[in-house]
């Protein structure tokens, strides 16, 4: 009966912990999935940190402290506040100024959409290159013969030396170039003689 109790009081205190749990989760995802509105002075500071002071060298109107920056600042203002989007604000100064002029920032579409896609074609096609090459490598590595070769020193009491291929090869080189030079050189037809 004891046992029953225990078990009941633990069932609860589960079923407890999770509906707190799945309260907990639920209130978090609409805290944080819906995003807050911004204010009339964000959206302001926004905007104008996207367009570039036509006076000011490299400064926003945003951060540019000039007349018509202030200007600007308060237009956007007027926009924002007769319901205009962002887009159609930084439309409207674009069309005053020039788009290459005051837009601080391409806008995703038309031809200054290339302007934000080539870079990222252009480092992801450099990573599928590095990679292909990478990936060539290590095959070239793994396919390359491991093969050994026993040679025979010039001295006949030392033991025989295993070499891989490409020890074996220079080996093979060395053997040639000792027997050319001891047809030309004295100094090298010596010590073939007392070897033999």
């Amino acid at each position: 009966m004891m046992a029953k109790n225990k078990l009941s009081q633990k069932r609860s205190l589960f079923l407890l912990l999770a509906t707190v749990a799945l309260i907990a989760a639920v209130w978090s995802w609409l805290l944080f999935a819906t995003p807050k509105q911004p204010t009339v002075d964000q959206r302001v500071h926004n905007i104008a940190a996207q367009l570039r002071c036509p006076v000011c060298q490299g400064e926003s109107v945003a951060d540019a402290p000039s007349g018509l920056a202030l200007q600007m600042r308060g237009i956007i203002r007027q926009q924002v506040q007769a319901g205009k989007s962002d887009s159609e604000i930084i439309q409207y100064f674009a069309s005053r100024y020039g788009e290459g002029n005051i837009v601080w920032v391409p806008q995703w579409q038309g031809f200054t959409l290339l302007a934000w896609i080539v870079p990222i074609v252009l480092m992801l096609a450099g990573f599928i290159f590095l990679f292909l090459v990478v990936r060539d490598w290590s095959k070239d590595a793994r396919l390359a013969p491991a093969t050994s070769t026993t040679v025979q020193p010039a001295d006949a009491s030392a033991e025989p030396v295993i070499l891989n291929a490409e020890d074996a090869d220079l080996e093979r080189y060395r053997a040639q170039l000792e027997q050319e030079l001891a047809v030309d050189d004295p100094l090298f037809r010596r010590p073939i003689r007392e070897a033999n």
